[in-house]
């Protein structure tokens, strides 16, 4: 019996060990003192102590922590009986002689020192005359790096309070997190700082930063009552352009605490370092270009403030969740302009992020969901900032305003100085503001690719004075298949005068109908006319007002005469349209179509060229047999057809322009037909011309030199239809006024057979 006790015993120390060896198992950090004794600018080497003060949270035998490069060179405690440490890649593990029980409160004070890490951006660096930490990495994974410059448990969701002891020369500021509680002269020339932040933060949004600075300060009466200072640590050489750069400091804050809630720390503080921005609590390390005497990099001051909310009070459960950080604070560093600048200002901004990110999901390999970031794209600028910045805007939008920062600040309120994932994010703002926000969050942050909202037509009825308009939309998806349920969508109504009216639309799946009663007959219906949302599509608004070409997504608009001036819009859908047309042999594009809606006022000359080519088509031109064609449909209660106003520009089959004459409102889809199915390739050179094209009554077929030989065509089954010889010509005319409708291939060949050219022809009738 004594035997198997013991080993009983030995094996249950062992199984307590073997289940305490990540970063944090079986403890929690409540606070750390960290001491900066010496730091030598020349090695660029550090002598420090850290005290770990924490909790237990089961039995333990074993306490592992992270610090990275420096070295242990002891490990003391009054509550623990140590029996050895070990340090190994960036773990530091202390064995524990007797374990702790749950509960038990312990410190650990530990003596580190050495050369610091730094990798380009994050970590411990060292400029000249001054030393600072950037608490995270971009290229270490995982992206945290309070290891850089104490023993810590680096992660995203253990957080404690600190204090913070500095020893520098008198000649040098010693700038932390929090607020500074004593600066200490020690007589041998330098001096302790004691700062205390006594939030509970994550690791990497505590700091230092050492060097000479200047203190430039201001106060702002917070709208909460308090007054919360102001304080900028700046370089000697820059300290008078600090009143430029944040001469809308207090307006920014204002903006935020109205939005957002109180502000969560103790001061605005900034300090100016060779690299940054980094969102340190209090003590924002701010890019020494930032400070420029300008308000041209004000964005940069907004966004990192935004973090105070955005990651520093409730910060992302894991790296996969960064867009609860940065997609946030980007968001802001656009919206305070709204306040500062005026909503037209903010909204332009937008809409142009907008454009950029919808242009970068074109491409597959960007297919990705928001909240499932791989770890080596944490910090991508386009994947998690302006891609979560944009999704917050459309989120805005789907909630409406008011409802959205109402359930911004419940959220904020119930994870304040804790960790939140997507799903928690979503479920506060459901409980908040008695939206359903499941359906938002499958398709915008759940699903990768974007959704695309499209109105397939819409009929005006009068109803007395007023008028009902009924609405067909649709929902697509760019990416992987998913039907979108819970979408809203904002339409707007434009009426003679160009006066806009909008409203929402809400429905679940593919399709939707809804009916709206207006005070007036509406010209038109648009869908997001002001670019609220990031769904797949890219639109432009003009006031043609001048003759010329106007460019826009594959697409140009030339203006040959004006009469007054016209209101034209263009949208570039990135998925394919869902219609078949009627004409037999052709492949629609299932990437893209246009939708065109112009005033069209007399004596307005409009053309418009539509441009095909293999990169932009590749989904449907591979090959000198894929010829490309122009469909058009009024609207999606309408099949697609050719036009008759329309002719081609195309130098190769990878290549070319189809102009549209007296350009028609509606909808417009490249579409290719395989002239293998008429049993010849199309060559580029000698080319035919044919004239009219589309035709109607003839068609004028012209080459280059005169011949003898034979005109052929075939229609899209590759049956021979009119055959016609000529000799000594340059150009013969074709009867085509029996010919039905549709595609046809005209083939020219000499009298020996060989080929002088081919070239498509369309019938209209």
């Amino acid at each position: 019996m004594k035997h198997r006790f013991f080993l009983s015993l030995l094996l249950s120390v062992l199984f307590v060990h073997a289940q305490a060896q990540n970063p944090g198992d079986n403890f929690d950090v409540t606070h750390y003192d960290i001491h900066l004794n010496h730091l030598d600018f020349t090695e660029k080497t550090i002598e420090a102590e850290a005290i770990v003060s924490l909790t237990t949270t089961a039995q333990t035998s074993t306490i592992v922590l992270e610090l990275k490069s420096l070295t242990v060179s002891a490990v003391t405690s009054n509550e623990a009986n140590i029996a050895q440490f070990a340090q190994e890649s960036d773990l530091l593990t202390i064995s524990l002689a007797t374990p702790l029980a749950s509960g038990v409160q312990a410190q650990f004070n530990i003596a580190y020192g050495g050369h610091t890490f730094n990798e380009r951006w994050g970590g411990f660096h060292w400029n000249g005359e001054y030393a600072y930490n950037l608490g995270v990495g971009f290229e270490s994974q995982p992206h945290n790096l309070g290891k850089s410059w104490f023993p810590c448990v680096d992660n995203f969701t253990d957080k404690a309070s600190y204090d913070v002891f500095v020893t520098v020369e008198n000649n040098k500021k010693a700038i932390c997190g929090g607020n500074l509680v004593e600066t200490t002269a020690n007589g041998d020339g330098t001096s302790t700082w004691h700062w205390r932040a006594q939030q509970d933060i994550a690791t990497y949004h505590i700091s230092v930063a050492i060097g000479e600075y200047e203190l430039w300060q201001d106060a702002y009466q917070s709208t909460f009552g308090n007054t919360i200072p102001i304080e900028v640590y700046a370089k000697p050489n820059q300290y008078a352009q600090v009143d430029g750069s944040f001469v809308n400091i207090k307006g920014i804050m204002a903006f935020f605490e109205t939005c957002f809630g109180p502000y969560p720390f103790n001061r605005i503080g900034y300090v100016s370092t060779a690299q940054g921005c980094m969102e340190h609590i209090d003590n924002i390390a701010l890019a020494s270009s930032v400070i420029n005497g300008s308000t041209s990099d004000e964005e940069f001051i907004a966004h990192e403030l935004s973090h105070m909310w955005f990651g520093n009070k409730t910060t992302c459960a894991t790296a996969a969740d960064m867009w609860l950080n940065e997609g946030f604070a980007q968001f802001s560093g656009k919206f305070y302009r709204d306040s500062i600048y005026g909503a037209q200002d903010f909204q332009e901004n937008m809409s142009d992020l907008i454009k950029t990110i919808v242009n970068w999901s074109k491409n597959p390999n960007n297919w990705i969901a928001l909240n499932a970031i791989p770890l080596d794209m944490t910090y991508d600028a386009k994947a998690v900032y302006d891609r979560g910045a944009v999704i917050v805007n459309t989120m805005m939008n789907y909630m409406g305003r008011e409802r959205f920062l109402e359930g911004m600040r419940h959220y904020l309120a119930q994870y304040s100085y804790g960790a939140a994932s997507s799903e928690m994010l979503r479920d506060a703002l459901t409980a908040s503001s008695g939206i359903d926000m499941n359906g938002f969050f499958d398709t915008w942050v759940f699903t990768a690719g974007l959704p695309h909202f499209g109105i397939d037509r819409y009929e005006v009825v009068p109803n007395g004075n007023q008028y009902d308009v009924h609405i067909y939309t649709n929902y697509k998806h760019l990416g992987p298949s998913h039907i979108g349920q819970n979408n809203i969508y904002e339409i707007a109504f434009m009426d003679a005068a160009r006066n806009i009216v909008t409203d929402t639309m809400h429905w679940d799946g593919k399709n939707g109908h809804s009916v709206k009663t207006i005070g007036f007959e509406p010209v038109a219906v648009f869908g997001d006319y002001y670019n609220k949302f990031a769904d797949a599509r890219l639109e432009q608004n003009y006031i043609l007002s001048e003759t010329g070409k106007k460019s826009f997504s594959n697409f140009e608009v030339q203006v040959e005469n004006i009469g007054h001036d016209e209101f034209f819009r263009v949208e570039s859908h990135l998925v394919g349209p869902d219609d078949d047309p009627e004409l037999p042999s052709v492949t629609l594009s299932n990437s893209h179509y246009w939708t065109i809606w112009r005033e069209d006022r007399d004596s307005t000359e409009v053309e418009g060229c539509f441009i095909y080519s293999s990169t932009f088509d590749s989904d449907i031109i591979h090959s000198r047999s894929d010829s490309a064609i122009l469909l058009f449909r009024t609207d999606a209660s309408e099949a697609w057809h050719t036009l008759p106003c329309s002719y081609y520009q195309g130098s190769s089959w990878k290549l070319g322009k189809i102009i549209v004459n007296d350009l028609p409102s509606g909808d417009y889809t490249i579409a290719t037909i395989d002239l293998e199915t008429f049993g010849f390739t199309e060559y580029n050179q000698p080319r035919l011309s044919v004239s009219p094209n589309p035709a109607r009554h003839q068609v004028t077929v012209r080459w280059n030199t005169e011949k003898d030989g034979t005109v052929r065509i075939n229609d899209v089954q590759g049956r021979l239809v009119t055959t016609l010889s000529f000799t000594r010509a340059k150009e013969t005319v074709i009867p085509t006024s029996e010919l039905p409708e549709g595609v046809y291939a005209i083939e020219c060949r000499e009298k020996n057979g060989q080929l002088i050219g081919t070239e498509k022809l369309i019938i209209q009738q």
